[in-house]
């Protein structure tokens, strides 16, 4: 994961604290369960985005290590195409 788990966990408190004063902004749970749930969601997006990236690396050592080894493409520009293109086809916001 890209950002660290206490992170996501101040992110989530932070996003609680600003719901909270928030006019018309009503929670059906208490803060703390917003949180443990706001983490979850954050976390499982976060883990699709290294699982995306796990399969580009492992996709492009097998299909474009001609194509970067005859130095017609770079390496991060390939990933960075492929990954933009495999977040569309599969509708991913990351």
């Amino acid at each position: 994961m890209r950002i660290s788990p206490d992170k996501v966990k101040w992110y989530a408190a932070q996003l609680v604290e600003v719901l909270a004063d928030t006019e018309g902004v009503m929670f059906d749970c208490d803060d703390a369960e917003l949180r443990v749930a706001i983490v979850d969601i954050m976390t499982n997006e976060l883990m699709q985005e290294e699982l995306l990236d796990k399969e580009l690396h492992a996709l492009l050592q097998e299909q474009g290590r001609y194509e970067i080894s005859m130095r017609r493409v770079n390496y991060e520009e390939l990933f960075r195409k492929a990954k933009a293109k495999l977040i569309r086809e599969r509708g991913i916001i990351l």
